[in-house]
């Protein structure tokens, strides 16, 4: 009885979180609205409206964390996480998560094409704004935000009465959802779980939203830079190599923070 009212609670909690994002997003835009008299709203605005919205939902979700979790910006656990060999075991996570998954995408595509006409919409709607602040949004606001909703609020709720493989499922499966398309979501739910797993074992949240920009800017420059002319298979290998290497290596070098 105890486990489901935590599992209710945090979830409200994530849903709450969620529709606070678009209540301020909302009243930001309109407030924009009264002050301009411009309706018609170009791209452009728009993603400073929505960077704006997120920027200000991050302030209030950090106090909500703050308040109610532990674990973000403790010095000692940053200094001992932060060391030169984990900020490479981050990277070779994030790059090959992108890289694995991307091409895992990639290969499934032709079966579901229905899906990923959708999923590639999604894509192009995020990329009609001015670079920079699509930059910006993706691999900044987004992770930060992301983090703090998922992996601090829910996840850091969760584990005060779940064991970590039933939270982390959970959290992930949320964060799935969260994305609302199918192909976005099959790719959110892995990521969730590594994510889950780094915040975990090292015990900070600083370090899951410094393996989410990574995984972010990593499919940004992809996308920017149009390496799709990369060999699927190669991306597959490399990605794979450093995704289960740096797993390896993550697990034998940090010790468990959070413990059952």
């Amino acid at each position: 009885m105890k486990r489901a009212l935590i599992i209710i609670q945090g979830l409200l909690m994530a849903i709450a979180a969620f529709f606070m994002v678009s209540l301020i997003y909302i009243i930001i835009t309109n407030i924009f609205v009264l002050i301009t008299g411009v309706e018609d709203i170009s791209s452009e605005i728009d993603g400073c409206l929505k960077a704006m919205a997120v920027m200000v939902s991050i302030i209030i979700f950090y106090l909500w964390y703050k308040k109610y979790m532990d674990g973000m910006i403790e010095p000692d656990k940053i200094k001992s996480t932060f060391t030169l060999k984990n900020i490479g075991i981050f990277l070779a996570l994030g790059v090959g998560c992108q890289l694995f998954f991307g091409s895992v995408l990639s290969l499934i595509r032709p079966l579901l094409k229905t899906l990923f006409d959708y999923y590639d919409e999604v894509i192009s709607s995020i990329f009609d704004a001015d670079i920079i602040i699509v930059a910006v949004y993706v691999i900044i606001l987004a992770p930060i935000l992301e983090e703090l909703m998922l992996r601090g609020i829910l996840f850091g709720k969760l584990r005060q009465g779940l064991p970590f493989i039933t939270a982390n499922l959970i959290q992930a499966v949320v964060f799935g959802l969260y994305h609302w398309n199918v192909i976005q979501g099959i790719y959110a739910f892995a990521m969730g779980l590594l994510l889950g797993y780094v915040y975990e074992r090292t015990g900070t949240l600083l370090a899951a939203i410094f393996v989410h920009m990574i995984i972010n800017g990593s499919g940004f420059l992809i996308l920017r830079l149009k390496l799709s002319w990369l060999n699927i298979w190669m991306m597959l290998i490399i990605g794979g190599v450093l995704l289960l290497g740096a797993i390896y290596l993550f697990s034998r070098t940090n010790e468990l923070k959070n413990k059952e």
